[in-house]
């Protein structure tokens, strides 16, 4: 196994995953990729006051995004581990299970939130989703 894709979303199980894909990629000397996938930023079109603020608060969010990646990435080669990220947008499955190939990855790692029957029944979940797509192996860790 050479290359561990981390896919986070910078909830409190993003520490999990980054941890997990660690241990995995000491015991086998792998590279890791963290992915945080994010929707695309909404347009308005008719209020001229709208875009500026809508623009200043995405960079602002990238920015705190890309800081927050590169602290992951620090901390997995303060251990020895050749690691990078990348910030994607688009739709957050079929994002990363393309990643993933495009990036021949050979274990995706990633972290399930606990929703309810309502929810899972009727919008379904990103882990599932993946598991369903996926070309690789799926290590899924739950929210304790």
């Amino acid at each position: 196994m050479k290359k561990i894709l981390a896919a986070v979303d910078f909830s409190d199980l993003a520490t999990q995953v980054v941890d997990q894909a660690a241990l995995l990629a000491k015991a086998f000397g792998s590279e890791i990729l963290i992915v945080h996938i994010s929707p695309p930023p909404a347009t308005f079109i008719g209020n001229e006051m709208s875009p500026p603020v809508i623009a200043e608060q995405h960079i602002e969010e990238v920015e705190r995004v890309h800081g927050d990646l590169k602290s992951m990435v620090g901390f997995l080669e303060g251990k020895g581990i050749a690691a990078s990220y990348e910030y994607l947008q688009g739709p957050i499955i079929e994002t990363l299970v393309g990643k993933s190939v495009e990036w021949n990855a050979d274990l995706v790692v990633m972290g399930a939130h606990s929703h309810g029957f309502v929810y899972r029944a009727f919008i379904g979940s990103i882990s599932s989703g993946v598991l369903k797509l996926s070309k690789c192996p799926v290590l899924i860790l739950p929210e304790k």
